[in-house]
């Protein structure tokens, strides 16, 4: 099997991030009670100056802060969420990828409510696609394949 043949999801909408989050044990719900304290702390470090925001210490700071559990696949959600509500914070917080389901090897990148390319972890290293590479791989292997003779 190779790289190509692991990417077998084509669509990344709403339904896409329900039920990436309900993989994970958590709701979109849940995910809405995070972003105030998530929006809180962004705008807070904005303010202060920092030039870069990394999602990663946002949610620890959370955890620390108002001791709220959850799991960190969240963090792609909550860094899209961000970017997509406060304009402000876009430069300041880096697109970010997310695992699909099980499959560690595969990552897809999210930049504001778009999905723009997809990482797979291969033994020779990271190989990027971008968006229709990843759509045009994936519907390549749902074609049905006809039976050898």
């Amino acid at each position: 099997m190779t790289a190509e043949d692991k990417i077998g999801a084509a669509s990344v909408d709403a339904q896409w991030v329900a039920d990436k989050l309900s993989d994970f044990g958590f709701t979109m719900d849940q995910l809405e009670a995070l972003y105030p304290a998530a929006q809180a702390i962004a705008l807070e470090w904005a303010a202060r100056g920092d030039g870069r925001i990394q999602i990663d210490l946002v949610t620890g700071e959370i955890k620390r802060r108002y001791k709220l559990r959850f799991s960190n696949t969240v963090r792609p959600f909550l860094a899209r969420m961000l970017r997509d509500r406060r304009p402000e914070l876009r430069t300041l917080i880096k697109v970010s990828t997310t695992s699909r389901g099980g499959n560690r090897n595969l990552k897809v990148a999210f930049d504001n409510l778009d999905v723009i390319g997809v990482v797979v972890r291969t033994p020779e290293g990271p190989r990027t696609y971008t968006l229709d590479e990843a759509l045009a791989l994936a519907n390549q292997k749902a074609k049905p394949v006809p039976p050898q003779e």
